[in-house]
């Protein structure tokens, strides 16, 4: 079988010179020429199917003196005779036949790339990775896999979670195809869209006794929990206090959502939060959200892939999912709905 160079792709093979000589196999090498392409073996095989020129030109819509001229050409490119003209109309010859047989399965081979192809693309299917935040994923998660079971149930999706730095450094490596990521940290080389805004809350222990809501400044002095400086929801408190002069208490650093709530239940210290990420411990009263005032906090979430990767039907399916999920669960102004 001879290499076939399907679209998007280009391989350049050298074969090896074949022992045998006879005429049918002089043509060999010729595959790896650019004097070749699949329109001369859909001339060559019409020709030989329907047994003369006149009829394969009208089943071609291809005027007989070009189909002519591109048998010629062909033949003088492989260097042996593959049609032989007589009374009857025209049939291959020796070097023809063998001709014949590589051609329509190279032809064959392409039909069914061409097919898997359209059928990909009509109907998405692989594998997609999305990385996010625990945060993010808390509220976007098992609602987005939910939906794509039943709307893409030939793709597989995994979410994997990392704080937003991390899941940067992700993309950028190629181990995932998409990621949530806030809008202050940028990358090189990643391209991001806006897929929400949410409201921040201060998370506090049960029964911590303070008003309706909290003005920033009113932070200054509280024990606080919260990720490393890489972590995007760091970087956005950090530059608001220096702009308001307040002084962080800054007791525990630590990169795992889970176990800073865990730490604040405990009475540790308070932290910073969406309240997506924290609702079933609010509604159990296991937790305090109080909202952020004077400024109000609010972050971005972007979509964001990597600008050297193509877009796969599969990756650009689970967008429009995402996208159709954060509709259906936040409110215009950064609040989650009601279940």
């Amino acid at each position: 079988m001879f290499p076939v160079a399907i679209p998007g792709t280009f391989e350049r093979t050298a074969l090896a010179p074949a022992p045998d000589t006879r005429p049918a196999l002089r043509y060999h090498g010729v595959f790896a020429s650019a004097a070749m392409n699949f329109r001369h073996l859909r001339y060559f095989v019409a020709i030989v199917d329907h047994g003369s020129m006149v009829k394969a030109s009208d089943s071609l819509f291809v005027a007989q003196s070009a189909l002519s001229q591109h048998m010629r050409n062909l033949e003088a490119e492989l260097g042996v005779q593959l049609l032989l003209r007589t009374g009857r109309g025209v049939v291959p010859t020796e070097a023809g036949q063998d001709f014949l047989q590589r051609a329509r399965a190279i032809l064959a081979q392409v039909e069914e790339a061409q097919r898997a192809l359209r059928e990909q693309s009509a109907t998405p299917q692989g594998n997609v990775t999305l990385g996010a935040p625990p945060s993010v994923s808390a509220m976007l998660a098992v609602p987005l896999i939910l939906r794509m079971q039943q709307a893409l149930p030939k793709v597989a999706l995994r979410v994997a979670e990392g704080m937003s730095g991390y899941v940067l450094d992700w993309l950028q490596a190629g181990v995932v195809d998409l990621g949530l990521v806030y809008g202050a940290q940028r990358a090189p080389g990643i391209v991001t869209t806006e897929l929400y805004t949410e409201r921040l809350y201060l998370i506090a222990p049960p029964g911590t006794q303070m008003g309706e809501t909290l003005n920033f400044a009113d932070i200054d002095g509280l024990p606080l929990i919260l990720p490393g400086r890489q972590h995007g929801l760091r970087d956005m408190i950090d530059r608001l206090a220096r702009e308001r002069r307040i002084t962080l208490n800054i007791p525990v650093e630590l990169d795992a959502m889970s176990q800073m709530k865990l730490l604040v239940r405990h009475g540790v210290g308070c932290t910073i939060l969406p309240l997506a990420a924290v609702r079933d411990e609010v509604e159990r009263g296991e937790l305090r959200a109080v909202p952020i005032v004077d400024p109000d906090i609010n972050r971005t979430i972007y979509v964001a892939m990597a600008s050297d990767r193509p877009q796969t039907p599969a990756v650009a399916a689970t967008v429009r999912i995402l996208e159709a999920c954060v509709q259906r669960l936040m409110t215009p102004d950064g609040v989650p709905r009601s279940p």
